[in-house]
């Protein structure tokens, strides 16, 4: 597994990308919270309007959202981001919807549209297949995880775009760490239930979830190669 990179524009908007991601011709980032000049309060908010914990202006987000398209397409126009209202299940949809849609997946084959998720704590996965020019953007939380959101996708990109997921890339981005996520018993066990007992750490008073190391989990039970996973 190789690190994502971190690239600082110009502005100081602090991005992450794969290295693989990106050598196979495919534009995509992880945004961070540093946004123009260098700024981290309140931060490069790009939560959707109404959605955000510091209560964002809906045309700052609009301009925030703007300014996270034109760092990823270096020629304008720019494309729009499809990005669905996010409900931590395993639905998928395609980008023409998605503004439309309650899901947490966006499988596409248009170029002409940016597929695109929102995450604060919960797991943000794209994957990109150099064999069809397939891609998919994913956003897996605990209960994501469970539901396997992952898999969702790689199924998608493999009945509807005919990929392979032997060859499909993919980039985890960052989430919230081990150290810090607890989380009930409950919730624990719903994890050892469903397979992700391996990402569940045993700590008092209550035990801490993992959410890196099962996202690797899901996308390697969908035969996406280890080799091929960056994060």
């Amino acid at each position: 597994m190789t690190a994502l990179r971190q690239d600082v524009a110009p502005d100081g908007t602090t991005l992450l990308r794969s290295i693989r991601i990106e050598s196979a011709g495919f534009s995509h980032a992880f945004s961070t919270r540093i946004g123009p000049g260098g700024s981290t309060d309140p931060g490069f908010d790009l939560s959707r309007p109404g959605f955000s914990p510091i209560d964002l202006d809906p045309a700052e987000s609009a301009r925030n959202l703007e300014h996270f398209a034109r760092l990823l397409d270096s020629t304008p126009p720019t494309r729009p981001i499809a990005s669905p209202r996010q409900v931590h299940g395993p639905v998928v949809v395609d980008p023409e919807v998605a503004d439309q849609s309650e899901a947490d997946v966006v499988v596409s084959l248009d170029p002409n549209r940016i597929a695109a998720i929102r995450t604060a704590d919960c797991v943000g996965i794209l994957l990109a297949c150099p064999k069809t020019g397939a891609v998919a953007a994913i956003h897996s939380g605990w209960r994501g995880l469970v539901a396997d959101a992952p898999g969702a996708a790689v199924r998608a990109l493999v009945s509807r775009f005919s990929a392979d997921p032997t060859q499909i890339l993919a980039a985890v981005g960052p989430a919230i760490g081990s150290e810090v996520y607890e989380v009930g018993p409950e919730v624990a066990e719903i994890f050892q239930n469903n397979g992700l007992g391996s990402s569940v750490v045993q700590r008092m008073p209550k035990p801490h979830l993992n959410l890196h190391s099962a996202a690797i989990q899901r996308l390697t039970e969908a035969k996406i190669q280890q080799s091929l996973i960056d994060g």
